[in-house]
């Protein structure tokens, strides 16, 4: 994923902010519930921005994936006064945990995956169920419009998960000669996904004509699947792999043919921008009513477009950077 270096720059241009005692005093953090590529990437725009403005963000990276452990690690970073906190929820129970400190005058900005009660102040994000239906539909594409596809999920209880199930299931039920052979889930890691892949694909061998999945590391293990199926099968017909992100093993997998395609997130948005947004709450902007939801925007990457998609996703960006100081916070 490239660093939108000249949207930032922007950016800072048009909302004019201040680096003064006001943003000094405030205490910025950004919180990912556990060790995890995306949020790897995420955390490197996060890094963008403090180098880009020299304000200080504390980044702190939970265990696991438990509600418990997002809320006790968030509480701490209040209690210690780090009330501007950019976080990506680990369950929708993050709901309770934002509403909570909103009453404490903690300002909590999401990214990455939205809460069902919306009780963050905005979420910046991919609209997952859009993104998924549209992963679905590019695999039919490439299949011809008809056949069998195996729907790859990860954690059932991420809501972003919840989400994506149901983008592919209906963009299966909108393509008539077009059936979902199987569908596996719970997959935490790579070799777990190894597994489950394989024998889905074993047991459904010559009905899945195409692979859908929608988490990252989902996504790796059926590059690697796929990569060894075809070591054993030479001759096997093509089966068309959608995968969502960008990591090098599935740009890789695009470039041998592995993999058809992949639905690239905008994460220098997900890192960046809800930095700012915290740091104009703190220069004086407030937040206009009704506004929650700021799309990122995502692209399909192909062989074709693997140079150049980052320029798609940099034109969503500069309409953020726009909307920003008129659309979502006024002062």
């Amino acid at each position: 994923m490239k660093k939108f270096l000249s949207g930032a720059l922007v950016l800072l241009l048009l909302v004019s902010l201040s680096i003064g005692a006001l943003a000094a005093e405030a205490k910025y953090a950004w919180y990912f519930s556990a060790p995890h590529s995306y949020g790897d990437e995420v955390k490197g725009f996060v890094e963008q921005f403090v180098a880009d403005t020299g304000i200080d963000v504390r980044i702190m990276i939970g265990s696991d994936w438990e509600q418990s452990t997002q809320d006790n690690n968030i509480r701490a970073l209040v209690a210690d006064g780090y009330t501007n906190i950019s976080s990506f929820p680990s369950s929708d129970g993050a709901a309770g945990l934002y509403d909570e400190l909103a009453a404490f005058g903690a300002n909590i900005v999401g990214y990455g995956g939205t809460t069902s009660q919306q009780t963050e102040l905005f979420c910046v994000a991919t609209d997952v169920e859009a993104a998924a239906y549209a992963a679905c539909g590019y695999a039919i594409e490439a299949m011809g419009g008809t056949g069998g596809i195996l729907n790859v999920l990860e954690v059932l209880s991420d809501t972003n998960t919840l989400k994506r199930k149901a983008g592919v299931e209906a963009c299966i039920a909108a393509h008539e000669g077009v059936e979902l052979i199987q569908e596996v889930a719970d997959i935490t890691t790579i070799a777990e996904g190894v597994e489950k892949i394989s024998a889905a694909l074993g047991s459904g061998e010559g009905r899945i004509n195409g692979i859908v999945c929608t988490g990252n590391q989902a996504s790796a293990a059926a590059v690697q699947v796929l990569d060894d199926y075809y070591a054993r099968n030479p001759d096997a017909d093509k089966i068309f792999l959608v995968c969502i992100d960008t990591p090098d093993d599935v740009m890789n997998g695009i470039e041998n043919g592995v993999v058809y395609g992949t639905i690239a997130q905008n994460t220098f948005a997900h890192g960046y921008i809800p930095m700012v947004i915290l740091q104009m709450l703190n220069d004086g902007y407030a937040k206009v009513e009704g506004t929650y939801f700021i799309d990122s925007g995502s692209a399909l990457v192909t062989k074709a477009n693997m140079d150049s998609f980052g320029e798609d996703l940099q034109k969503v960006t500069d309409q953020i950077i726009a909307d920003l100081p008129v659309k979502y916070l006024t002062k």
